[in-house]
């Protein structure tokens, strides 16, 4: 089991890596091409853009084709898509490669998902979300220092060479080891496929947490897209110290998740969700207050900005499991919506914060907690209507 859950947060892992590793080489990537910080910065809205094209494909395709085969052919996508931005030399080629790699990370983030559900279900499966939280979260901790480390002894191309040998040991792991997997119905017939989304999306009660968490997962890729500029630009941090900082929100979600997987079965998953959504709210209000008021200075703004990040250690899994929890029959799908949703709007969340550049960082934290205000009464909408239907 331990080697189990050690590969499927492998090959999670590949999707925060892909997106932090190369956050301080943003301007070091933005000379190379000799190219505004913006236009690079625009590269995370397309590998979130592909990211969620990828899920929507994958996830009804794993279940008409089986888990297995989807997750391999995605992991395949991603080497090649990793070498092929590795050897980028236009911005233009540069975020075609990073569209690329998305579809491929894209299957083991969906089909991982799944395979949570087919094989537990209730507290057991949120300690085991948990336990995978806990050990990805290694990855977004390490990847901006790991980043830094890289530009030190090489160019940032190095970065993406490494993405790309990282992305050929998880398939090559997942080929000899994942071999039990749920086989699929068959039906990969545009209409099977179709019929599918049909099913989940005629469930009202889905309505209210994929928009909500899409809103949710907006708030944090809003932090990512942003903190390039917030801490570096604004704040005149150096990129080794950018990616200290930036360690700071993951290790409180490191933290949460060890707690969030202690508490499963013991305390109402709702009720830790919406503990911790009002936690990310309060934080992010007197972020907003104190860049407004002139007081938000980097000593008080890192650590609200690691609070309102690091409780997605207690909403993600929480939140995700009641969402599996309505689609068993059709894991992958839901998965796939869920996903999509999220990236999606993290996609359009991250493209918008940057316009916001020349304006110092109030519009960045206005912003997150806009969208963070919006999922607190979204969810909390669904947490209702889940327990009105449970006691009915």
């Amino acid at each position: 089991m331990a080697g189990m859950i050690a590969l499927l947060a492998m090959v999670v892992a590949m999707t925060p890596l892909a997106i932090d590793m190369y956050l301080p080489a943003m301007p070091t990537i933005a000379a190379d091409f000799n190219t505004p910080l913006a236009a690079v910065q625009r590269s995370l809205t397309t590998f979130l853009i592909g990211f969620a094209m990828g899920q929507l494909i994958h996830g009804p395709l794993s279940d008409a084709l089986g888990r297995r085969p989807v997750i391999l052919g995605g992991l395949a996508l991603f080497v090649v898509a990793s070498f092929g931005a590795a050897m980028a030399t236009t911005v233009d080629s540069f975020l075609v490669w990073r569209v690329i790699q998305a579809l491929g990370g894209a299957a083991g983030s969906v089909v991982i998902n799944a395979i949570i559900t087919d094989k537990f279900e209730g507290p057991a499966a949120i300690k085991v979300r948990s336990t995978i939280l806990t050990v990805m979260l290694i990855a977004p901790l390490l990847a901006p220092s790991i980043g830094s480390g890289l530009l030190l002894l090489a160019d940032w191309h190095s970065i993406y060479w490494v993405l790309g040998a990282y992305g050929l040991v998880a398939w090559s792991w997942c080929w000899v080891s994942l071999r039990d997997l749920a086989p699929g119905s068959g039906g990969i017939k545009l209409s099977a496929l179709a019929r599918r989304y049909h099913t989940v999306l005629s469930d009202r009660r889905g309505w209210l947490w994929f928009s909500g968490m899409a809103f949710h997962s907006t708030t944090m890729f809003a932090f990512i897209a942003g903190s390039p500029y917030l801490y570096m630009d604004h704040f005149g941090v150096s990129p080794e110290i950018y990616g200290v900082l930036f360690a700071a929100n993951v290790a409180v979600m490191a933290v949460g998740a060890v707690l969030n997987g202690r508490m499963a079965g013991r305390n109402r998953a709702r009720y830790i969700l919406r503990r911790a959504q009002g936690f990310q709210l309060c934080a992010l209000l007197a972020a907003v207050a104190l860049m407004a008021s002139g007081y938000g200075q980097l000593t008080t703004l890192v650590p609200l900005m690691a609070v309102a990040i690091g409780v997605n250690s207690f909403v993600f899994p929480n939140a995700t499991q009641q969402v599996m929890e309505l689609f068993r029959t059709n894991a992958g799908t839901a998965s796939a919506l869920l996903g999509a949703s999220q990236f999606g709007m993290g996609a359009l969340g991250s493209g918008l914060v940057t316009l916001g550049n020349e304006h110092g960082p109030l519009p960045m934290v206005a912003m997150m907690a806009t969208t963070a205000t919006l999922a607190f009464t979204l969810i909390g909408l669904a947490c209702r209507q889940s327990t009105e239907a449970t006691t009915s």
